[in-house]
This record gives structure tokens, C-alpha cells and sequence, in this order.
């Protein structure tokens, strides 16, 4: 048999071994367990137990088994829930829709809303806790932060901010606080407090709204857009790296939550499933490659056996154990070459491919697309244009770009 013929079978089944088992994945909806509701909007980890918020109610999961409060059986009298921040071992911090802020130990509960704190806003969409045991609040009616006495207040009409609608409260390294808007780009606080926003105007930010915010091992900022993709910033307020569906591997622009998994960043999308990143590689888990439920991923969470669980809008709640790691889903470093072609010049595959091959041009439009079998090189069409192109090789598993000048 040839030799270099039978390299590419054991390559193959190598990979396909690595892919099946490569995760296993458990689905809890309202069908099949004590899920309260399909739609997960929320996910915290506190000891050996998973927090869970729902439209309609809140759930602790531990080895199997299900806690739930609602306003039917708990103090807890706004059950749609919008965020979860644990505290310790036994305390849970729980944001609401309409009931504002709440925290429970397990035995009594503490309600802080309009109409008995400073707290101005009943919808709590983010909690975090700074180093100084302080609590900060994203609502719709700005920033809110909670000494445990008092209460301060960052919005529109007192301090210029240029909205009130805040999504989301990361901790820095240093006690920075990186905060997410809808439409107010990104505010930097400092470890007293003082703020900057940074928008699309004043410093090339690439969407002024951030869905989520994530801190990678470094202490570097990593924000999620409900439509420019993955941004972080390479330093103070830019200069800022993007990576959309149109300059990367990244398979939608559209995007709801993040969280730092080992090496890799996961994230959640609003049609795509999940998206793992690492350095310049891409890898997906959806419906089509998997028994994901729903490609609609509202949250992500990293329980303490490094198991990822992840909150859909129909699906329920997925936890997803990997016996191998992500890297061992992919193929090895694809090389494409050369970047600078002449219309109707070739580019090469350091290996054989199969699967789609797709370009598009500078504007993000599909300008050709073929099925490759087999194959380890492209002949350009004639008719292509100068300028920049993104070449896409796409499988079920795995997906390679490479930046194109032709000329």
C-alpha cells in the first residue's frame, strides 16, 4: 500500500477516534429533571455545587441532586432570574428581574429592592464582588455599588455616563472594575473609583455594547459584543484586538457569555452553540456536531473538575465532561500558503482536506465556495478581483482561515 496513503488513514482514524471521544454530554431540562424552566439565563459554581437561573425560579444542583426555590416555596418572590455570584461557602447573591437584589445562607434570606435600600433599579443583570468585599450591581438604571452600609450610585444624570444600561461587572487583578453596557461602550474604574469610558468615538472600540467580560490568566480584559464578536485590549482603553466572522475563524459575530477554560476561551453565541478559542485556532460544539440541544447559549460555567456546563434559551442545561482536552479535537497546525497570489494562482494545503472551502472578500460577502475532497491545493478563480480575502477550510469539527492578498 503507499505509504503516504496509509499516513492519511491512521491520520484519519486518529481523528475521528479523538472526536467521539473527545466530550460527553448530559442534558437536564424540565422533562428529565427538577430544572425549573428550559431557559438558563445564569450559571455560578459554589463548592461542589452548581447555582441555576432560570425564567421561573432558581436551582442548585450537587451530585445529581436538585434544590429549587420560587416564590411558591421560598422567600425568593421574583423568580426570574438574571444573575448568581456566590460568596464564600454558604453565601449565594442573587439578582432578579423585578424583585432586585437578593442573598441567601442556606437558611435566611435578605432582600435589598426600591422600596427598602438605595438600590434604585428592581432588574439586577450582573453581580460581582470587588477586594474590598464590596458589591457592584449592573441594572438598567446604571451602576450601583453596595459597602454593606452604604449604597453609591454611577448613572446618566449625575455622573455623565452615557447610559444607564449596564450588562456587566468584571474584577480586575488590582481591584479595576471593567464594566459592560448596551450603547455606552466599556467603563474603566480604578481601584478609587475614578472611571473612563472607552467607545467606538474616542477610542476604536468596535461596538459600543459588551454582553460579557472575562479576565484571561494575565489580567487581560476579554469582552463579548452582541454583534462586532470577541474584543480584548491590549492595553489601557485600546489599542483593541476583534476577531468576527469576517477576519477570523470565529464562526458568528453574535455573542452572549465567555469564561477562560484551561488554556482556551469558551463561548456562548446566539445561533453558533459554542466556540472555543485557543491562540489562533477555533474549535465548535453545536447541534450539528453533537447532542447540543440548542445553539443558543445564554451562560457558561466551569465547575471544580473542570467539567463546562452551559445554560441554552430551549434546551435546558448542558454539562459537558471532556475526556480528553480540546486541543485533541482539532487537527494539528494546518499550514496555507502563500498569503500574496495572483488571480488564478494557487494555494496550498500542508496536508490533504476535506470538507468546504469558502471565500469572501474584503466587505465579508461569499464570493466562491467548492467541496474539497481529499485535496491539498486551490486553483483561485480567474474572475476574482484585487485586494483582501478570507479563505475558510471547514469541517464538522474544525475550521482554518487564512488571509489572502491577491493581486
Amino acid at each position: 500500500m503507499n505509504r503516504k496513503f496509509l499516513v492519511r488513514i491512521v491520520f484519519c482514524l486518529l481523528f475521528v477516534i479523538c472526536d467521539v471521544k473527545a466530550q460527553v454530554i448530559t442534558i437536564y431540562n424540565e422533562q428529565n429533571s427538577e430544572l425549573p424552566f428550559n431557559t438558563v439565563r445564569c450559571l455560578e459554581t459554589q463548592n461542589n455545587s452548581i447555582w441555576v437561573g432560570t425564567d421561573v425560579g432558581l436551582a442548585k444542583i450537587e451530585n445529581e441532586q436538585w434544590e429549587v426555590y420560587t416564590s411558591l416555596n421560598s422567600p425568593l418572590f421574583s423568580d426570574d432570574i438574571r444573575s448568581i455570584k456566590s460568596e464564600g461557602d454558604s453565601v449565594i447573591w442573587i439578582g432578579t428581574v423585578q424583585g432586585g437584589l437578593f442573598s441567601f445562607n442556606g437558611t435566611d434570606w435578605v432582600n435589598y429592592n426600591v422600596s427598602n435600600s438605595g438600590l434604585q433599579d428592581n432588574l439586577v443583570r450582573d453581580i460581582n464582588i470587588d477586594q474590598n468585599d464590596n458589591i457592584w450591581l449592573a441594572t438598567t438604571e446604571g451602576i450601583f455599588m453596595f459597602d454593606r452600609t452604604d449604597w453609591h450610585h454611577w448613572n446618566i444624570q449625575d455622573n455623565n455616563l452615557l447610559t444607564n444600561n449596564i450588562t456587566s461587572i468584571e474584577i480586575g487583578l488590582h481591584n479595576e472594575k471593567y464594566i459592560g453596557t448596551i450603547n455606552g461602550g466599556i467603563i474603566y474604574f480604578d481601584s478609587i473609583n475614578q472611571f473612563i469610558e472607552y467607545t467606538i468615538i474616542n477610542s476604536g472600540l468596535p461596538d459600543n455594547s459588551v454582553v460579557d467580560i472575562e479576565l484571561d490568566p494575565s489580567g487581560q480584559p476579554w469582552f463579548v459584543s452582541p454583534a462586532a464578536g470577541l474584543v480584548t485590549d491590549n492595553g489601557i482603553g485600546g489599542p483593541w484586538t476583534y476577531y468576527n466572522h469576517m477576519n477570523s475563524g470565529i464562526s458568528t459575530s453574535s455573542l452572549n457569555c465567555l469564561k477562560y477554560f484551561g488554556s482556551q476561551i469558551a463561548i456562548g453565541s446566539e445561533v453558533a452553540g459554542l466556540i472555543f478559542k485557543s491562540n489562533d485556532s477555533w474549535e465548535f460544539l453545536n447541534s450539528g456536531n453533537s447532542n447540543l440541544p440548542d445553539d443558543h447559549v445564554l451562560s457558561i460555567q466551569i465547575d471544580n473538575d473542570q467539567n463546562l456546563w452551559a445554560g441554552t434559551f430551549n434546551g435546558g442545561l448542558c454539562k459537558i465532561e471532556y475526556e480528553n482536552s480540546l486541543s485533541t479535537m482539532t487537527q494539528e497546525s494546518f499550514i496555507i500558503y502563500p498569503s500574496v497570489v495572483s488571480s488564478n494562482g494557487t494555494v496550498f494545503f500542508e496536508r490533504y482536506f476535506t470538507g468546504n472551502l469558502t471565500m469572501y472578500n474584503g466587505l465579508g460577502e461569499l464570493v466562491f465556495h467548492k467541496k474539497c475532497i481529499d485535496q491539498n491545493q486551490f486553483i483561485l478563480p480567474i474572475h476574482l478581483n484585487t485586494g483582501h480575502y478570507q479563505l475558510k477550510l471547514s469541517n464538522q469539527n474544525s475550521l482554518k482561515t487564512h488571509q489572502l492578498i491577491i493581486n
